[in-house]
C-alpha cells in the first residue's frame, strides 16, 4: 500500500508492529510486514493483505496506532494531539483552549475555543512563541486582525 505519512519517525513501522486500519470496509487489526520509502513515497505492506484487489478496499482508510503505543517523541518534540486542552495566550491575554488540531493538507490549524468564540490559528512557527506541553500552555503572537477574521 502507498500511504501518506503523518509521523516523522519510521520506527513506528517496524515489522511485526500492530496497527488498526479504519475505513468504509470496517476496522481491521493488522501487523506491519515491511515499510520503505521509495521515490519520495511511503510503501507499507501489511500481513494478510496480499493482493492489489484486497489493498484497494482500504483506499482512503486511516492506519492508526494507539496513543499509548507511540514511541516517545524526541527531546523538544511532541505529537500534535498533545496540544488539545492547552490554554492559549497572546501577550498574556487568554484566547481559549485548543479543542482540535485541524489538518488542512499543507498546514495545520489550531481550533481554540472560549465560551462562544472560536479562533483559528495557523500552526506556524512565526505565531507560536512558546509551547509548554507539561504546563498545558501555548503562547502566541498573533497578527493584528487575525482574531477578527473568525467572527
Amino acid at each position: 500500500m502507498r500511504i501518506e505519512l503523518k509521523l516523522d519517525d519510521d520506527r513506528h513501522f517496524q515489522p511485526g508492529r500492530g496497527m488498526l486500519i479504519t475505513g468504509k470496509s470496517g476496522d481491521r487489526d493488522v501487523q506491519v510486514e515491511f515499510f520503505r520509502r521509495q521515490h519520495g513515497r511511503c510503501v507499507l505492506k501489511m500481513r494478510g493483505i496480499d493482493s492489489i484487489d484486497e489493498a484497494q478496499r482500504y483506499v482512503g482508510a486511516e492506519i492508526r496506532i494507539p496513543s499509548n503505543e507511540l514511541l516517545p517523541p524526541e527531546e523538544g518534540s511532541f505529537y500534535t494531539f498533545h496540544l488539545k486542552g492547552c490554554s492559549v495566550y497572546d501577550k498574556d491575554e487568554y484566547i481559549g483552549t485548543v479543542s482540535d488540531v485541524l489538518d488542512m493538507g499543507s498546514a495545520q490549524i489550531l481550533k481554540v475555543d472560549h465560551n462562544d468564540d472560536e479562533t483559528l490559528i495557523p500552526f506556524a512557527q512565526s505565531y507560536m512563541k512558546k509551547i509548554d506541553i507539561a504546563g498545558r500552555r501555548i503562547d502566541v503572537d498573533l497578527p493584528e486582525g487575525l482574531r477578527d477574521l473568525n467572527k
